[in-house]
C-alpha cells in the first residue's frame, strides 16, 4: 500500500482499513440475508433474466462504424470518432461541437464463454495493451474500488484509496440535492405508450429492485428534439465558439468507489453506487483539495481534475457481481467504448477561467424521491443523437447506448457552495448568466456504450432510486492549473477547437 504524504490522511486509512474489516463481514451477512428476503417474492430471479428485446437490425439508422453478430452476444464495434453530423431513419441532426476520444474497445462478450481480447489504447504518447476489467470468475467489488489480485478490475483487495475518521459506512442519505438553479433544459417527456409496458420475460423479468419496464424506450418512438446536442442556436456576435477537450480514458485503470468527496465528504459510502473515476488517480471520499493536488491524472495532458458519474451494469445470468457495501447494485459493471469529456463556450460573450478547485455538480442521483428536482438526465443513440431521452433508450444493433452529462456553465466565483449548487447555474439560451454570475468553460462529458443484446442494463442508484435512468448525473472538480485552464479558455474565446 502505498503511503501518502499527508500523516493524517494516512491514520484515516487505517482506521477505514479496520473498520472495513468488520463492515465486509457484516455485508456478507446482510447480502444473505437480503438475498432471502426476496425469496418469497413472485420474482426472485429477474436480475438474472434476459429480459429486453433484441434490438432491431441497424436498417433505416444512421450509419455507424460498426461490425455486427448475430449471436445474443454484444456486438463487436469500435467505437466511432464523431464526424459532426449523424443522421436518423426519417430525420438528421447536425453536432457540431461534440468531441470523442478516439479509444478503440471491443464490446464485452456475455454468457457465451469467449474469451476477452485484448484491447490496444492508443493516447498521445504510449500505446499499451491492456485485459478487460470483467474476467470469468467473482467479481466482487473491493471497498475502494481499485484492481486487486483478482481476475478483473474490480475485485480484491487493491492498493488503498480510502481512510478517514468514518466511525462506520453511513446508510444515511448525503447533502441534499434539491435547491439551487434548475438545469436550462430537459429531456423531452416520453408519450405514453411509446415506453415499454412489460419486460418481453414477463413478470420473472421484473422485481422491487428495478429497474421497470418503463424506465426503457425504443429510441426510435422518441421524437426528434435537439435537446443537448447543440450549443444555443441564439449566439450573439460576441459569443465564444471555441472547444477545448481533454483525454482521460475510459477508467481502464479501475478506479472506482461508493463515495462522493462533493456531497458526501468523509464518507466511504456516501454515495451508496459505484462511480467510475477518469482523472484524478486519489479521488475517494477523503479527497481534499490538497491531496487531489499532489495526485497523478489519467488525463493525457497533465489535468489533475476529477470526472466521475454511476457505472453501469448488466444482469447477466449467473452473474456474482455485487457491491458489498450496497448489496441492492448487481450485475456486471460495463466500462464505456469512448468517453468524451469538453469545455464548450458561451452563446453570449467570452468565457473567463473557472476557479481552481471548484466542484460542479449535474443532475440529481435522487431525482426520484425528490419529485424530479435537479433532473438532468440525457440518454440516446449513436444515429440517433437527435433524439434526446430521459429513459434507457432501446438502441438498433450496432447503435452504442449514449449518455450525454451537460453542466452549469455560470459560477460566482465560489467553488462550492453549502447545496452544492447555488454556486453555480446554467445560463439561458441567450447564454445570459444570473445578477453576479459570470460564464466559464461549460463542461459536456458524453459516455457511449457497448451493451449486450436482449440483457437488463441498469446505473448504481441509492436504493430507494430503483435504478432509474432519471438519476443519472455527473461530477467534476476542477484541479487544472491556472497554465492550462488559461489554454482552455483562450481556446473557447478564440473560436478554436483543441
Amino acid at each position: 500500500m502505498g503511503r501518502h504524504k499527508n500523516p493524517q490522511y494516512n491514520r484515516k486509512r487505517l482506521v477505514v482499513a479496520g473498520v472495513a474489516a468488520v463492515t465486509t463481514l457484516g455485508v456478507a451477512v446482510g447480502i444473505g440475508i437480503y438475498g432471502n428476503a426476496f425469496a418469497d417474492q413472485p420474482n426472485p430471479a429477474a436480475a438474472s433474466q434476459e429480459c429486453l428485446p433484441a434490438p432491431p437490425p441497424a436498417s433505416g439508422s444512421a450509419s455507424a462504424t460498426t461490425t455486427t453478430t448475430e449471436s445474443n452476444t454484444a456486438p463487436t464495434q469500435t467505437a466511432p470518432t464523431d464526424t459532426g453530423s449523424a443522421t436518423a431513419s426519417d430525420t438528421s441532426a447536425t453536432n457540431t461541437d461534440t468531441a470523442t476520444n478516439t479509444d478503440t474497445a471491443t464490446a464485452d462478450p456475455t454468457d457465451t464463454g469467449t474469451s476477452i481480447p485484448d484491447t490496444t489504447e492508443t493516447t498521445d504518447t504510449t500505446t499499451t495493451t491492456t485485459k478487460k476489467h470483467w474476467a470469468a470468475g467473482d467479481k466482487m467489488l473491493s471497498l475502494n474500488g481499485h484492481p486487486g489480485n483478482g481476475s478483473n478490475g474490480w475485485g480484491g483487495g487493491g492498493r488503498g484509496n480510502g481512510g478517514g475518521k468514518s466511525s462506520q459506512p453511513s446508510t444515511t442519505t448525503s447533502a441534499p440535492d434539491e435547491g439551487g438553479p434548475a438545469p436550462s433544459e430537459t429531456a423531452p417527456t416520453v408519450p405514453p405508450g411509446d415506453a415499454m409496458q412489460n419486460f418481453p420475460g414477463g413478470q420473472a423479468c421484473q422485481d422491487q429492485l428495478g429497474p421497470f419496464p418503463q424506465d426503457f424506450v425504443d429510441i426510435r418512438k422518441v421524437r426528434p428534439s435537439n435537446v443537448g446536442q447543440n450549443q444555443s442556436t441564439q449566439r450573439g456576435r460576441g459569443a465564444s465558439t471555441g472547444t477545448f477537450t481533454v483525454n482521460c480514458g475510459r477508467n481502464q485503470n479501475g478506479h472506482g468507489n461508493s463515495a462522493n468527496m462533493i456531497a458526501a465528504p468523509g464518507n466511504v459510502n456516501g454515495a451508496q453506487h459505484t462511480h467510475d473515476y477518469v482523472g484524478n488517480l486519489t479521488t475517494d471520499g477523503f479527497s481534499t483539495n490538497e491531496s487531489l493536488a499532489a495526485g497523478g491524472t489519467t488525463c493525457t495532458n497533465g489535468d489533475k481534475s476529477a470526472y466521475f458519474w454511476p457505472i453501469i451494469r448488466i444482469r447477466n445470468k449467473g452473474s456474482k457481481a455485487v457491491d458489498p457495501l450496497n448489496a441492492h447494485n448487481i450485475g456486471d459493471p460495463i466500462l464505456p467504448a469512448s468517453v468524451s469529456i469538453q469545455f464548450r463556450g458561451n452563446a453570449k460573450g467570452p468565457v473567463v477561467a473557472a476557479p481552481q478547485f471548484l466542484r460542479v455538480l449535474t443532475g440529481n442521483a435522487k431525482s426520484v424521491t425528490q419529485a424530479g428536482a435537479n433532473q438532468n438526465a440525457k440518454w440516446t443513440c449513436t444515429g440517433f443523437e437527435n433524439r434526446i431521452t430521459a429513459k434507457y433508450p432501446l438502441c438498433p444493433r450496432g447503435s452504442q447506448t449514449v449518455r450525454i452529462a451537460d453542466f452549469p456553465g455560470c459560477n460566482d466565483g465560489n467553488t462550492d457552495s453549502a447545496n452544492h449548487r447555488t454556486h453555480i447555474a446554467f445560463a439561458d439560451a441567450a447564454g445570459n448568466c444570473p445578477a453576479g454570475f459570470k460564464a466559464i468553460p461549460q463542461l459536456r462529458i458524453t459516455l457511449k456504450y457497448n451493451l449486450p443484446r436482449g440483457k437488463l442494463f441498469a446505473l448504481d442508484a441509492f436504493p430507494d432510486e430503483k435504478h432509474s435512468p432519471i438519476t443519472d448525473h455527473n461530477d467534476f472538480v476542477n484541479v487544472m492549473g491556472d497554465q492550462l485552464m488559461n489554454q482552455v479558455v483562450s481556446c473557447i474565446n478564440s473560436g478554436r477547437r483543441c
